[in-house]
């Protein structure tokens, strides 16, 4: 049987990730980590799935079609990286069919995937993405301690594939955890880059030897050199979180590839492995 591996990226912006109550000096941006990513994924000629925020559509236009021509799967985030349960249904509609089209325009072409900010989603608002004509959604994590995040039950979906659901031609791809007690730890985004690698590397390869699909999840800023301006009233946590590891995160990525490859997973994007399975 075949092991596959996503590589994947919500694309941001720093000050879109992490939301300030103050004035902030947004002239600093974080987008060359989605350079770097790109660099290291090109090198080894590995596609990847990106959840780009529609407001970044026009600023982004032209590097997402160079992306798209290169095979990477352009999906969308929404219009702004807003938690999906603090809107309305309605409103939550209306961001996301307006990120769809802002993206659709800037390519030309139609937009199938979607994945919500902070994977902050229920079932009725992925009844409301599957309503929008998207086909895939990757925002399903195993129930987490932390309120910032949703739970989807996924009511009348199949388990098609380990971690993979299907409900009438639209599968939803989970984001993958290891166990560790009683928590569900996240194998990617800041903690790929936080926490000590062999750590890491432990955690990546007790899920790697079941086989199940791999779904990695990063950011722009976990692999961006900028410096980013002060912020008043950040918090040490919050600036941890914005800042540790960040200078050898494109290394972590490099070694997470060769650890796939050790164990034979092939490199797909979700859209790609949607029409597989």
């Amino acid at each position: 049987m075949k092991k596959y591996a996503v590589i994947s990226m919500d694309v941001e912006d720093w000050y879109q990730s992490y939301h300030f109550d103050c004035e902030i000096d947004k002239s600093v941006t974080v987008l060359d980590g989605l350079d770097k990513a790109l660099e290291v994924m090109d090198a080894r000629h590995i596609p990847g799935s990106f959840f780009v925020l529609g407001a970044l559509a026009d600023r982004l236009g032209e590097k997402l079609r160079v992306m798209d021509r290169a095979g990477h799967d352009i999906a969308c985030h929404g219009w702004e990286h807003i938690r999906p349960l603090s809107l309305e249904p309605d409103e939550f509609r209306g961001q996301l069919l307006e990120a769809k089209a802002a993206l659709e325009k800037a390519l030309s072409h139609g937009v199938s995937g979607y994945r919500g900010p902070y994977f902050a989603m229920d079932d009725r608002r992925l009844d409301i993405v599957r309503g929008c004509g998207f086909h895939y959604d990757s925002s399903k994590l195993k129930q987490q301690k932390s309120d910032k995040y949703g739970e989807m039950a996924l009511a009348g979906f199949e388990e098609v594939s380990p971690c993979v659901y299907g409900r009438d031609g639209f599968t939803e791809f989970e984001v993958s955890t290891q166990k560790i007690g009683g928590m569900n730890m996240l194998l990617g985004g800041g903690y790929l880059r936080m926490l000590p690698w062999p750590f890491m590397a432990w955690m990546l390869g007790r899920y790697l030897k079941t086989g199940k699909p791999y779904v990695l999840y990063i950011h722009p800023l976990d692999l961006s050199t900028a410096t980013l301006p002060r912020v008043a009233d950040m918090s040490p946590s919050k600036y941890l979180r914005m800042h540790i590891g960040r200078r050898h995160m494109a290394r972590r990525l490099e070694k997470t590839i060769a650890l796939l490859e050790r164990y034979g997973y092939e490199f797909t994007t979700f859209e790609r492995l949607r029409e597989k399975l």
